[in-house]
């Protein structure tokens, strides 16, 4: 299956001596380009006419149409007569006219030539007139000439697009074209990711200018296997405990099983953050004339572009684990996803958990279920760390440090996060607990045990 992403680009093209092209300059060498596709595209249709009107005479003479290699035949450099297709033989004949890059130059004539033969009934008919393209036409960027790019450090997309032959190289003193891709939603994001995980692949575009906006944009191609949707067990629980050095334990009821996704990885993440908001903060306070005087937004920039940041690495990060998440529910045919409902949760947390936000990494777990036919219950989260998965024991000390899990009536071991991963699998499970308290004499309170995240 192949889709269409459209990408607004912000110019970020050097020469060959690493200066940067200037807007202008950029343009105008896009839009000579632009006449060229369209004036290639125009003499396509005119070489397909004129084959098809020879076709037709050569037809009415011996009552058999001709062999394209039998007639379009051209002289190669080195003497030799090479016999052609149609496309084959316009390439030959026109090729140097142009300074458009060999690939997208094959792929706008493959197009051309195809719309020709398509239109074709319709323009015996009457139906049609000749084909005849106009200005602003779209460039056509084969796939082999598309690379994409990330920079992790500012978490920013960049698209490589070659679109020069040799000679528009020298002509233009420009190699390749790199811009930086604007990502204006999540859904975007999600889709470069998987470009560049390749588990999407990249495919012919088109580089297009948007006159009104002032701006070049590309439809950018993807294609990927349309698999089935898979029939998973309805009544198969996953159970998911999310915290920040799991931000998710995943595992089923009796299964040993599981998936751990580390937040090491958002640990350094956080410690990197704050020592360096800290840092400005401090330079803010000494800044020279530069930032002095145009108020507090111009001198706490910098500190106030770290939320920036964060949110940033936040969608990436929170895109990947839910991701790994519903690949592991598929694989393990858990037709629901059983996950705490964290309301409160952020109430007494400090504050890079607080603006971590794990509405955000549920509200992608929902979605890429919603994709595979999973469905996401929410339980009350209250007492699911202290309870055992074995015996049922509730108790204040089971959970004595933050790794261990240590059952006080029946001595189970285990993990603390697979633990409180195995009670939330359970189908009900806040029911039951309430019902263990009450057995116990104890009036549940969910301010009790806040869950320690």
């Amino acid at each position: 299956m192949t889709k269409v992403v459209k990408l607004a680009l912000i110019n970020n093209v050097t020469d060959k001596n690493g200066n940067k092209v200037e807007y202008y300059d950029l343009n105008k060498c896009l839009w000579d380009l632009q006449k060229e596709t369209r004036d290639l595209k125009n003499t396509v249709i005119r070489e397909c006419w004129e084959w098809y009107g020879f076709s037709n005479d050569y037809y009415k003479l011996n009552e058999e149409y001709p062999a394209e290699r039998d007639y379009l035949k051209r002289e190669k450099a080195n003497g030799t007569i090479k016999d052609y297709s149609l496309d084959g033989f316009i390439y030959s004949k026109y090729s140097k006219k142009y300074k458009l890059h060999s690939g997208n130059l094959c792929t706008t004539l493959r197009a051309a030539s195809g719309a020709f033969k398509t239109s074709l009934k319709d323009l015996l008919r009457g139906d049609k007139s000749v084909l005849s393209y106009k200005a602003d036409q779209p460039l056509d960027v084969q796939k082999k000439c598309i690379v994409l790019e990330y920079d992790k450090d500012t978490n920013t997309y960049y698209i490589t697009l070659t679109l020069l032959n040799k000679a528009g190289v020298k002509f233009y003193d420009i190699g390749d074209f790199r811009f930086k891709v604007t990502v204006k939603d999540n859904s975007t994001r999600a889709i470069l990711e998987r470009c560049y995980d390749e588990i999407y692949s990249i495919s012919s575009s088109k580089l297009i200018w948007n006159k009104k906006k002032g701006q070049w944009f590309l439809n950018l191609c993807y294609s990927f296997d349309k698999t089935e949707t898979k029939e998973l067990d309805k009544n198969k629980i996953l159970g998911v405990n999310l915290g920040v050095y799991y931000p998710i334990y995943a595992s089923i009821s009796g299964e040993k099983d599981r998936l751990a996704i580390s937040g090491d990885e958002l640990i350094e993440f956080r410690n990197r953050i704050e020592a360096r908001r800290n840092a400005l903060k401090k330079q803010a306070a000494v800044c020279g004339d530069g930032r002095i005087g145009h108020g507090y937004k111009t001198r706490m920039k910098p500190v106030l572009n770290i939320s920036d940041k964060i949110a940033n690495f936040r969608d990436t990060f929170n895109h990947k684990a839910s991701r790994k998440l519903i690949d592991f529910a598929v694989k393990n045919d858990c037709g629901i996803i059983q996950l705490e409902n964290l309301k409160g949760v952020t109430k007494d947390t400090e504050g890079f958990l607080k603006n971590w936000s794990f509405y955000d990494l549920q509200s992608k777990i929902e979605n890429k279920a919603k994709e595979r036919g999973i469905k996401v219950v929410y339980i009350e989260p209250a007492y699911t760390s202290l309870r055992c998965s074995k015996c049922g024991c509730i108790h204040k000390d089971n959970h004595p440090t933050r790794e261990q899990f240590i059952c006080q009536e029946c001595g189970y071991r285990t993990l603390h996060d697979y633990n409180a991963s195995q009670n939330i699998a359970v189908k009900d499970i806040d029911k039951i607990i309430k019902a263990e308290l009450e057995k116990m004499g104890i009036k549940k309170n969910k301010d009790e045990e806040k869950p320690e995240k």
